[in-house]
């Protein structure tokens, strides 16, 4: 057979000219990753927020909305600091924790969130003013010490463990602020609780405007950090099993 280069070559090129069309568009795919979690209410995971707007702090013009179960799914860049928050009629506006996309999506990042109502009688409680919206003069930052059972769950999993929280673990705020407040056995929060309880609530209340970093201990246990971002009127809820989730140790 007579080797012809020309013959060779054609086939090639033209490998070479559709692979690189190719990239273009497996680059742009890769700019953006997938946010997807459930929105529902805070104490009564049975009521699902459909219909909410959820957004992102950092890019105003991303948007979804919760469907009839309360999952959502929100499309984001791959490479950026993010912060989503949801409103809707009758309950609090909430923040989540501010994430860092590393070209991965994020699983089971829920919206865990108060009704007006709840949002003022928890500020009756810890003697933080709150608004007729349900939003407080300054920041609150709430969170869940959550076991490393529940970190891979969907939400019917997560829902159906029962409780999730870890007792006995402490959390610690920088820049340092005056000391948090742990959520009792009834979920309830309570300045004599001196270590989480099996709820694992734990939160910050009139948190000036800011970034936090959030970070929990107990002996023989891993927990992952989280970041704060605050403004007057916000509160961000870092829910599980995101927040201070268990990284090693005993399970609950």
């Amino acid at each position: 057979m007579t080797f012809s280069a020309k013959r060779t070559l054609t086939p090639l090129l033209a490998l070479s000219f559709f692979g690189a069309a190719l990239l273009p568009a497996t680059a742009s795919a890769a700019k953006s990753v997938h946010i997807r979690g459930t929105a529902y209410e805070f104490n009564n995971v049975k009521v699902r927020l459909a219909g909410a707007s959820i957004r992102v702090v950092e890019f105003p013009k991303l948007k979804t909305t919760p469907r009839a179960n309360g999952s959502y799914d929100l499309v984001v860049p791959a490479k950026a600091k993010i912060t989503p928050y949801i409103t809707f009629k009758g309950y609090s506006q909430v923040h989540l924790q501010t994430f860092t996309t590393a070209g991965k999506d994020l699983a089971n990042v829920n919206f865990q969130t108060p009704t007006v109502n709840i949002a003022q009688a928890l500020g009756f409680l810890l003697g933080v003013p709150i608004s007729a919206a349900g939003q407080p003069k300054q920041c609150v930052i709430v969170s869940t010490f959550s076991t490393k059972n529940v970190r891979n769950l969907n939400f019917e999993g997560f829902i159906g463990y029962g409780a999730h929280g870890i007792a006995g673990a402490t959390a610690t705020i920088s820049p340092k602020l005056p000391g948090a407040v742990y959520f009792n056995d009834n979920v309830i929060p309570d300045p004599a609780q001196l270590l989480s309880s099996k709820d694992g609530g734990v939160l910050w209340k009139s948190v000036p405007a800011g970034t936090y970093k959030i970070t929990a201990s107990k002996p023989g246990n891993k927990f992952a950090s989280f970041t704060a971002t605050c403004k007057p009127g916000r509160v961000v809820n870092a829910n599980p099993p995101w927040g201070l989730y268990q990284t090693s140790g005993p399970g609950s």
